[in-house]
């Protein structure tokens, strides 16, 4: 389910704060006359340039989610075979390093954009290594009626596969602070897409996605 405007809303302004302030505190220090020699001077004015640019970064997500928010879906809808669509997730930068295993089976997905669909699951399974770095991370794929994929850290694989059903299977969160509007953006996308979505409540690096197919 896609984030709703009070969601959307309290995410920005969670994830506006820090640069605020950063850029806020370094420009006092200045005009107050507390950076008293060049190498301090020069050091505030980076970290307040990194995080007007982390501001900057903001601004284009939020493009991106009114984008979809407002538009209706663009361009025509075709098939893309789900081995083919695997190939495009595998090589997304977000999910570089993680091992892979599984087969995609022989259906289809049908959608006008699946390099944007293939960039929403990748979003959604780098915040789910995110919150586990040290172990390793791997994605399992498993095709059929639905294509479905899991990933998170390795040991929580298992119970993750067992779908959104599982008794210990939980929503996701697309919210979560720290990671700008790049998740709300995600949640938008695979909403659109009739994907589902879920995570298991023993295990927090994890997250998995069932994606309709049709069959040939």
């Amino acid at each position: 389910m896609q984030p709703n405007l009070a969601q959307v809303l309290n995410t920005l302004a969670h994830e506006i704060r820090t640069p605020l302030a950063v850029s806020q505190g370094y420009l006092k220090l200045f005009l107050d006359g507390r950076l008293t020699n060049a190498d301090d001077t020069r050091r505030a004015m980076e970290q307040t340039r990194q995080a007007l640019g982390a501001l900057a970064t903001l601004c284009v997500d939020m493009g991106k989610v009114s984008a979809l928010a407002e538009k209706p879906v663009s361009g025509v809808p075709g098939n893309i075979a789900g081995a083919d669509f695997i190939a495009t997730l595998r090589s997304h930068d977000e999910v570089k390093g993680a091992a892979w295993d599984g087969d995609a089976g022989s259906g289809s997905i049908v959608t006008s954009n699946h390099r944007e669909l293939a960039e929403a699951v990748a979003i959604a399974a780098k915040a789910a290594f995110d919150e586990h770095r040290e172990a390793p991370h791997a994605l399992r794929v498993t095709g059929g009626n639905d294509l479905q994929i899991v990933a998170g850290a390795s040991d929580a694989l298992p119970s993750l596969q067992e779908g959104p059903a599982a008794p210990d299977a939980r929503a996701v969160d697309f919210v979560k602070g720290g990671k700008g509007l790049k998740l709300i953006w995600a949640a938008f996308v695979l909403d659109r897409h009739n994907v589902q979505t879920w995570s298991d409540t023993r295990h927090r690096a994890s997250v998995g996605f069932r994606i309709p197919l049709v069959q040939a």
